[in-house]
């Protein structure tokens, strides 16, 4: 037996009344004209279970306001109460009253989600993805919701003559196999865990070898060297880079040496200049003691001679009377002179020659003492003089020594030191320039191995899967076996053009005489047929079967839809729901099937429960139906 899903009753709620429809029998038909709500019960039941899908017609929107759905689920029997217009389920469990939650109909944050709750429920992970790629799949992946099994659950009548379970949508389809594949054990979460981390890693396989390849292109489009090539070019560079800071270095040392001597040039030639500096001025000093000492010599010696001319004429004239001046040969004798004064010259008359000879002997020993005087300043001058001479030869050479020293570091040293600095900057930046080129190809590396690594990880969960898809494999046999349930179910509604049919191994859809779903003949409600009969069969052989999770519960909506109105569709109609009636017998009380149809078939076994509608009393409770031919629920 397969996963419990059972409907127990639909209340519908309107802003003045109210409306309980009860399923409490194992089948269940609801009839009526056209446009009375039938579908509209059917889709008020999906929405009622948490459906964004559920197509409500404008009687339903505008009059219903809430509905709740009495459902079983799994072992657990639930009340799923949903306002019209809302995103939100409010769950109560049934036996103990608790209110277990509301539960979000779209991915609402901090709220569990109707979808995974009902999966959950029925035995299924809650949060169920699966790969978007059912061949060569990678870390896409798709959810698989409460309501993509619901589409085995609910044969509406808009898909029963176009799709099976949506297999026309193939967004749709993707999730539909998967759904089957789980109930039937075809498949398990842990293989679909497994099969979407083996996506994950081959799609980072792919990624890196993607990116190491842009690398060797980029590597190649900029004329890198290969690895190989750059290793060697890398030691030639150190080398030469050795080689020209050893060079560069020695220069430096010799260039130092030279730099130092030149430094201790300078700081004599520094100390030289200060010494002439003051040997000038000592010189400069002793050469203004020496011109002073030479004037007062000469003034001494004028004065000396001076007073030696006077002691003569003093000397020489002393005894003589003169009565003229000899120079005009006029009479001085009757000239007025003052007592003591000379009569030619009226100046005071010396009073002793004694003066004369005592002023000419100090006058002499002043003179000879600044004579000597003179001559140790002239010595002394001409020692400071020599010095000079000394200091300036001295500073001479050592300036001519520095322009030298200065010429050869100047000009072949420090070209030869530029040259080498020049040339080891070349090196380092070559060295960078491998250095990045390395890096471009360790990265180049880095991504091959992190592709290689991931290829490794991606061949061990593809020997894991390979593992649990063995131990599953014997679960294909059951496909082969639900053919055999298929085409026994077809067969017995007698149909003339029937020949054979069977379930596809690969796509699990109907194939009937050889030709598949699509292929099928419009006319004769071929399509309806089989696409009927398929789910009657899963219905039967997971009720056969209690190893798969097949719901128990089938929603059938028209299933007489297109088959016709001459005796020989009647037939058919009738063989349908005898198989049903002949479904409910074999297995009492271990499924639930709801059917919306104009009618039973006349004939029909006694065994089923009926909900009709009318014009006069619609599913929605209080509003009156304008008539037959006007849809209005």
């Amino acid at each position: 037996m397969g996963a419990t899903v059972r409907i127990h009753q639909l209340a519908i709620k309107t802003r003045t009344d109210q409306a309980v429809f009860p399923f409490s029998d194992q089948v269940t038909v609801v009839t009526g004209s056209i446009g009375v709500g039938k579908s509209s019960l059917l889709e008020l039941l999906k929405f009622g279970l948490g459906a964004t899908s559920a197509k409500l017609m404008p009687a339903v929107e505008q009059n219903v306001t809430a509905v709740e759905v009495q459902v079983t689920l799994g072992s657990r029997r639930y009340r799923l109460i949903r306002e019209v217009g809302q995103n939100t389920v409010d769950v109560v469990d049934h036996a103990t009253g608790e209110l277990i939650g509301p539960w979000s109909t779209t991915n609402r944050k901090y709220m569990p989600k109707a979808s995974q709750e009902l999966l959950a429920a029925l035995g299924l992970p809650a949060d169920l993805r699966i790969p978007r790629k059912r061949t060569k799949p990678t870390s896409e992946t798709v959810g698989v919701s409460f309501f993509d099994l619901y589409k085995y659950i609910y044969l509406g009548q808009n898909d029963i003559d176009t799709q099976v379970v949506g297999h026309a949508n193939s967004h749709l389809d993707l999730k539909r196999r998967a759904v089957f594949e789980l109930v039937y054990g075809l498949n398990s979460p842990e293989l679909i865990d497994l099969a979407i981390l083996k996506g994950k890693w081959a799609d980072r396989a792919a990624q890196l070898k993607s990116r190491a390849e842009a690398i060797k292109d980029f590597l190649a489009q900029a004329d890198e060297p290969e690895l190989g090539q750059l290793e060697q070019l890398e030691q030639d560079t150190r080398r030469a880079l050795e080689e020209a800071t050893y060079l560069l270095d020695n220069v430096r040392n010799e260039s130092g040496a030279v730099l130092e001597a030149q430094r201790s040039t300078r700081q004599r030639v520094s100390q030289l200049r200060g010494q002439l500096g003051e040997l000038i001025a000592v010189r400069d000093a002793t050469a203004a003691d020496v011109r002073k000492s030479g004037s007062l010599m000469a003034q001494l010696r004028l004065d000396q001679q001076a007073l030696q001319r006077a002691d003569v004429a003093h000397r020489a004239l002393s005894g003589l009377e003169f009565a003229s001046c000899p120079r005009c040969l006029q009479d001085v004798r009757d000239r007025e002179v003052a007592s003591g004064h000379c009569l030619l010259c009226t100046q005071p008359e010396e009073a002793s020659s004694e003066f004369d000879s005592g002023e000419l002997k100090r006058l002499a020993a002043q003179i000879s003492e600044t004579q000597s005087l003179l001559k140790e300043d002239e010595e002394s001058l001409e020692l400071q003089q020599a010095k000079v001479r000394q200091v300036e030869e001295d500073l001479a050479e050592l300036t001519m020594e520095l322009e030298r020293t200065a010429s050869v570091l100047i000009s072949p040293q420090l070209e030869e030191v530029q040259g080498l600095a020049m040339e080891i900057a070349r090196y380092e930046a070559q060295l960078e320039k491998i250095e990045s080129s390395a890096a471009r190809w360790s990265n180049y590396q880095s991504s091959v191995d992190a592709a290689s690594d991931a290829e490794e990880e991606a061949t061990r969960v593809a020997r894991q899967e390979a593992e649990l898809q063995e131990d599953l494999s014997s679960n294909q046999s059951r496909i082969n076996d639900l053919s055999l349930v298929f085409n026994e179910i077809v067969g017995a509604l007698q149909l003339p053009w029937y020949v054979s049919a069977k379930i596809d191994e690969s796509t699990y859809l109907p194939i009937v005489n050889g030709a598949k779903f699509d292929d099928l003949s419009v006319g004769g409600a071929r399509k309806t047929i089989v696409n009927l009969a398929y789910h009657l069969a899963n219905l039967k052989y997971g009720l056969s079967h209690a190893d798969t999770l097949y719901p128990t519960l089938l929603i059938i909506d028209s299933p007489r839809k297109n088959i016709g109105q001459t005796t020989d569709d009647s037939i058919v109609g009738e063989k349908v729901y005898e198989y049903i009636m002949h479904l409910r017998a074999e297995f009492q009380g271990s499924f639930q099937m709801i059917i919306a149809d104009n009618d039973v078939p006349t004939g029909t076994p006694e065994g089923y429960a009926e909900l009709h509608f009318t014009y006069d009393a619609p599913l929605v409770p209080g509003v009156s139906h304008p008539g037959e031919g006007v849809e209005t629920v």
